[in-house]
C-alpha cells in the first residue's frame, strides 16, 4: 500500500511541476484532458472561410478581441453582433477571414456563421427578434442575424394595416410560420405573438376584475349590441340598452363614439367563458330601483341562493337585486335550500323605503 501510495505522490509531483511551466491556456487544455504543450492548428496554417473558435478577452474602440490558440488574438467588428455584444469570457465561433501583419492580429467575422447556426436551428414556432429593413409588395422584409424574412401584412397586427412605412427600423417579436432551407426563403408572423400576448393578459385580467368593481375603460368599438370597452387586456360589453338608459337618465344626445374613455362598473364577470358585463358607474340606490321596477307582488321568479342568514335564505334574481326567502318558510319547500340552489318562488313584499323584497315558496 505504501508503495502505491509512494508513486501517487511522484506522480502528483511531477504534474504539479510541469503545470507550473504551462500557460493559462495550456493549463486549460490540460485540464480538459488534452497533452500539454498541444495546441489546435496553427493560424499560419489556417484558410480563409476556415471556421475557428475562441474566448472574448476584450471589447473596446469599436472591435471584440478573441483569444484563439493561447497566442494569437482575432478581431471581429463590433457592429456584427446586431443582437447583442458578447461580453468577456464568451466563447464565439466565426470565420477566419485572413491575417493582419500590422497589427498582428486575425481578421475574423461571425456574420456567415451566425446565418449557418441560424438555418441549422432554425424551425416553424421558433420565435426570433429582427429589424425591418425594407417595404415590399405584401408586407415588411426583416433581417434576422443576417437572413432575411418575409412579414406578410396580414400577420403583422392584431387588425390589417394600410400603412407600412413607420415599421421600417423597428425591432419586432415574430414567430417563424414557414422555413424553406433549400432556396433560404423565411416566413414569419408577429400576429401569432401579439395573439399569444394577448391571451395572456386577458387571463390575468379576467382573474383579477370583480363584481362591482368601477374602473376607467376604452370604447374599442360599436355595435348593434352594444359597446365593447377596452378595461386593459380584456374588453367588457357594455349593453346597447344600458347606453339607452344612461343616455336618457343623463339628457345626452351623443351616442358613444370609439376611442372615448368611460366610467364604467362590472356587474358581471364569466371566467369560463371569458364574458364580462358592464353598466355606467350609478349609486348602488339607483341599481336597486332600477331593478324593482321590472316586479310586482305576486310575480314569480327564479333565484339561486347566494348566501344563508338566520332570518333565510337570501336569493339573487337580478342584476343588483337580491330577495329574502324567511326560513319559517322552509317547510313549503321541497328540501331545504343551500347555497347554489335553485329556488322557483313568489314575490310577496316589496319594500322600496327598506330596498327589501320578501318571497314565499311557489
Amino acid at each position: 500500500m505504501s508503495q502505491k501510495g509512494r508513486g501517487f505522490d511522484d506522480f502528483s509531483d511531477e504534474l504539479l511541476r510541469e503545470a507550473s511551466s504551462l500557460s493559462d491556456a495550456d493549463l486549460e487544455r490540460v485540464m480538459a484532458g488534452a497533452e500539454p504543450g498541444r495546441k489546435g492548428p496553427s493560424i499560419e496554417s489556417l484558410e480563409a472561410g476556415a471556421t475557428v473558435r475562441g474566448t472574448v478577452v476584450e471589447v473596446a474602440s469599436g472591435e471584440v478581441l478573441i483569444e484563439l490558440d493561447g497566442k494569437t488574438l482575432g478581431s471581429i467588428d463590433v457592429s456584427e453582433f446586431e443582437d447583442e455584444v458578447p461580453r468577456i469570457g464568451d466563447s464565439i465561433v466565426a470565420r477566419f477571414e485572413g491575417h493582419d501583419p500590422e497589427k498582428n492580429l486575425a481578421r475574423l467575422s461571425v456574420g456567415g456563421v451566425r446565418r449557418q447556426v441560424l438555418w441549422d436551428e432554425i424551425h416553424a414556432g421558433t420565435v426570433l427578434e429582427g429589424t425591418v429593413t425594407a417595404v415590399n409588395k405584401g408586407g415588411l422584409t426583416l433581417e434576422v442575424k443576417g437572413v432575411r424574412a418575409f412579414l406578410p401584412v396580414s400577420q403583422i397586427e392584431l387588425e390589417r394595416v394600410s400603412d407600412l412605412a413607420p415599421y421600417v427600423g423597428s425591432r419586432l417579436r415574430c414567430e417563424v410560420t414557414s422555413v424553406d432551407r433549400a432556396s433560404r426563403n423565411l416566413v414569419v408572423s408577429r400576429r401569432i405573438v401579439l395573439e399569444r400576448d394577448a391571451q395572456a393578459m386577458k387571463g390575468k385580467a379576467l382573474a383579477r376584475l370583480s363584481e362591482g368593481e368601477v374602473l376607467s375603460g376604452t370604447v374599442k368599438r360599436v355595435t348593434d349590441h352594444g359597446a365593447f370597452i377596452d378595461l386593459g387586456g380584456v374588453d367588457g360589453l357594455l349593453a346597447a340598452s344600458r347606453i339607452r338608459d344612461h343616455l336618457k337618465r343623463k339628457n345626452l344626445k351623443e351616442p358613444l363614439r370609439e376611442g372615448q374613455s368611460v366610467q364604467v362598473q362590472i356587474i358581471h364577470v364569466d371566467r369560463e367563458r371569458e364574458r364580462i358585463g358592464l353598466d355606467f358607474k350609478i349609486l348602488e340606490a339607483d341599481i336597486w330601483g332600477r331593478a324593482i321596477e321590472s316586479y310586482s307582488v305576486g310575480d314569480e321568479v327564479t333565484g339561486w341562493v347566494s348566501k344563508k342568514t338566520p332570518e333565510g335564505a337570501v336569493l339573487s334574481v337580478d342584476e343588483g337585486l337580491e330577495a329574502l326567502l324567511p326560513a319559517h318558510l322552509y317547510h313549503l319547500l321541497p328540501e331545504e335550500p343551500r347555497p347554489g340552489s335553485i329556488i322557483k318562488a313568489v314575490v310577496d313584499v316589496i319594500d322600496t323605503a327598506a330596498r327589501r323584497m320578501l318571497l314565499r315558496p311557489r
